[in-house]
């Protein structure tokens, strides 16, 4: 038995209480809260399963109770009430009582539930510890990348010079007789045998880096059997309180997977498999009517594809009722009764997974309100992967997770378009093809083309984007990428192809949402930053694109000028903004933002506050004193919050103060927009 059973449930549940409590703090009671309302279900939710399956059923009954308290205002029907607020406070409070009586380990006192339950085969909060040395590993390894790429670039400089003293080697032949020749060719040959050393050298350390690196990121990955012995008590707590019998099996346990990936999986497997026994197994009576047999199964199968895992949970119960679906979709209002007989099973199954949508006959501890769903939805995004759901009436449901295998290393497509890099997971790519104009089909629903006999949308990759528009060649081919992402597919025309690489993809922050056609960044070997798309969100896009508009001459994009002392954030900004079309110069300190500003013209100044020198108050303040610069508008965004701060920047002249804790990408862009 472990020693203490509560350990890897009171991390979970700290992050849970204070994602709970920030949320909560942030409603201000006015209409449009529907989101925070739906996010903070989503923590409650989560929290109410973890709680029940260490057996701290109080814990778990105070999350219900929140649950009930914030699910009227789920729609948006009003914004939610100052003593709503105050009333699940006092329960985030009760529950950090109950919460902090778990610190010491198990005695024999400890709940008979939380005794007889195995502790998970591997602790995902030491995981988490290494994760951090990991990631540090693999960002020096990338430091070391990058220097090897300088050496290369000397290379390239010995091998122009032994270019040059071939030429002083001939013209000393011509006029200079046979002795100073024998110097030159002397010379000739320590450059050809430093340039074989170098390049040997680079070649063994560049083999070197690449092994360390690919062995660096199979250390972030663990065994998928660490979530099994939690599922099956999972599914006997809810099998057992809904008085039904249930078997659970499971295949592919020992396939690994990103050890971070593995704990949004956790979650998310954890309401399917919740959902599996409380709404797909009918009861004893219902399955013997049936002819089938008394238990019922629920079985979790997982496989690698490709670079990929795909997990699924199957159960061979009753399948989803969807005439429940489409009833109770009008009575949440959540579509119009004429829309909801148009959808199909897909459609109704992608709005299932919306949340707020439960077919359950009553309100209970296990189920009721529709949160579930939308738990896995949002996890599941958050870990760049999709959701699938597959029913047969009578016969059962199938959900299945497909997320990368790991979430840093990833076999990308690079793409070009207009000196801009970006990748693409090369598991999402299907084909490219070369479009001739008249290959491209003009509809009232937008652009199409037809791959392999289907017509599919067709987009400019720099209209999914959100850049302006360029003017198309009428004459000559151009390149299409065929990406599929949930079972959809859609083309979009990038300017040129450069190869299939292995990328270590670096998150990017939260102010990024998951419905953001951006996954993450990466930087290349000579430190430059690129963005690596997200296929889902980019599938859907073309999908919901309408009828692509003539190109008019584009103007010149604004150019912006960011200065943050800061490797990362440099990186993620320039990604962000180039992204959204503007050209980025950086500067590492104020002083060479300086340089760069009296040298050229700026729309606007991006400002960090505290960098080594002259900080980012000063620097504002010095460009307002200066002719030439003192109408370009700067932006603070700091990790600076307090009210001081924020009148300082006020006073020296700054247009727009921004935390970077509470910062939203749509603001930013939205700020930058309206300055220029």
């Amino acid at each position: 038995m472990a020693k203490d059973p509560y350990r890897y449930f009171r991390i979970e549940a700290q992050e849970l209480l204070e994602s709970l409590h920030r949320g909560l703090l942030s409603l201000t009671g006015e209409e449009g809260e529907e989101e925070q309302v739906r996010a903070l279900l989503r923590h409650a939710h989560t929290l109410k399963g973890a709680a029940r399956v260490v057996g701290q059923a109080e814990i778990g009954d105070l999350a219900h109770r929140i649950e009930g308290a914030l699910s009227p205002f789920r729609e948006g029907d009003g914004g939610v009430e100052r003593t709503i607020v105050d009333g699940a406070l006092a329960i985030l409070d009760e529950m950090r009582v109950l919460l902090a009586a778990l610190d010491a380990p198990a005695t024999a006192a400890a709940p008979a539930a939380a005794k007889e339950r195995p502790a998970p085969d591997a602790d995902l909060s030491t995981v988490r510890i290494h994760m951090t040395e990991m990631d540090s590993l693999l960002e020096g390894i990338e430091a070391a990348a990058a220097s090897v790429a300088r050496v290369r670039r000397g290379f390239q400089q010995v091998d122009e010079a032994a270019g040059r003293a071939r030429g002083l080697a001939a013209a000393l032949e011509r006029g200079r007789g046979v002795g100073s020749l024998q110097k030159v060719e002397d010379l000739l040959a320590a450059l050809e045998n430093g340039r074989e050393q170098i390049l040997n050298g680079v070649e063994a350390a560049t083999s070197l880096l690449t092994e360390v690196r690919r062995a660096a990121a199979d250390l972030r990955l663990i065994a998928a059997d660490t979530l099994i012995t939690e599922l099956q008590q999972t599914v006997r707590d809810v099998a057992t309180a809904l008085g039904k019998q249930v078997e659970f099996r499971a295949s592919g346990v020992n396939t690994r997977v990103d050890a971070h990936a593995l704990a949004g999986l956790r979650t998310a497997l954890r309401q399917i498999v919740r959902n599996a026994v409380a709404h797909g197994i009918e009861d004893n009576a219902k399955r013997s009517a049936a002819g089938k047999p008394i238990a019922g199964a629920v079985e979790i199968t997982i496989e690698r594809r490709g670079h990929r895992v795909a997990i699924s949970c199957r159960d061979d119960g009753a399948g989803i009722d969807i005439d429940a679906v489409r009833r109770v979709a009008v009575e949440r209002r959540l579509a119009s009764p004429s829309e909801v007989r148009t959808l199909d099973l897909d459609e109704l199954t992608e709005l299932l997974l919306r949340g707020g949508i439960s077919t359950a006959a009553e309100l209970t501890g296990v189920s009721g309100r529709g949160v579930g769903l939308d738990v896995v939805r949002s996890t599941i995004a958050g870990l760049r992967g999709e959701v699938t759901i597959r029913t047969v009436p009578g016969e059962g449901t199938t959900v299945e997770l497909l997320v990368p295998i790991s979430l840093s290393a990833l076999p990308a497509l690079e793409i070009e378009e207009d000196g801009f890099t970006a990748f693409v997971p090369l598991d999402s790519v299907r084909q490219a093809v070369a479009l001739r104009p008249d290959d491209i089909s003009r509809t009232a629903d937008g652009e199409r083309i037809v791959v392999d006999g289907t017509a599919i949308p067709f987009v400019p990759l720099r209209r999914a984007l959100g850049w302006p528009a360029r003017p198309p060649d009428v004459n000559g081919l151009q390149t299409a990428v065929v990406l599929h992402a949930g079972g959809q597919g859609a083309a979009f025309g990038v300017e040129r192809l450069r190869g299939v690489d292995n990328v270590l993809v670096r998150s990017l922050p939260g102010y990024v949402g998951e419905d953001s056609v951006v996954a993450g960044a990466v930087v290349s070997e000579e430190s430059t930053p690129a963005l690596v798309l997200a296929p889902g969100p980019l599938v859907q896009a073309a999908l919901r694109s309408g009828p692509g508009l003539e190109a008019e001459p584009a103007a010149a994009p604004p150019r912006l000028l960011v200065i943050d002392d800061s490797l990362t954030t440099r990186m993620l900004e320039q990604s962000i903004l180039e992204s959204a079309g503007y050209e980025v110069d950086l500067a590492v300190s104020a002083e060479e933002a300086l340089q760069k500003a009296r040298a050229r013209r700026y729309a606007v100044f991006i400002v960090d506050i505290e960098m080594p020198g002259m900080n980012g108050f000063e620097f504002i303040a010095q460009t307002r004193r200066e002719p030439t610069l003192r109408e370009v508008p700067a932006i603070l965004v700091t990790s600076r919050a307090n009210p001081e701060d924020k009148r300082r920047g006020k006073d020296v002249g700054a247009r727009a103060y921004i935390v970077k804790s509470e910062f939203d990408q749509k603001d930013l862009l939205e700020t930058i927009r309206r300055l220029v």
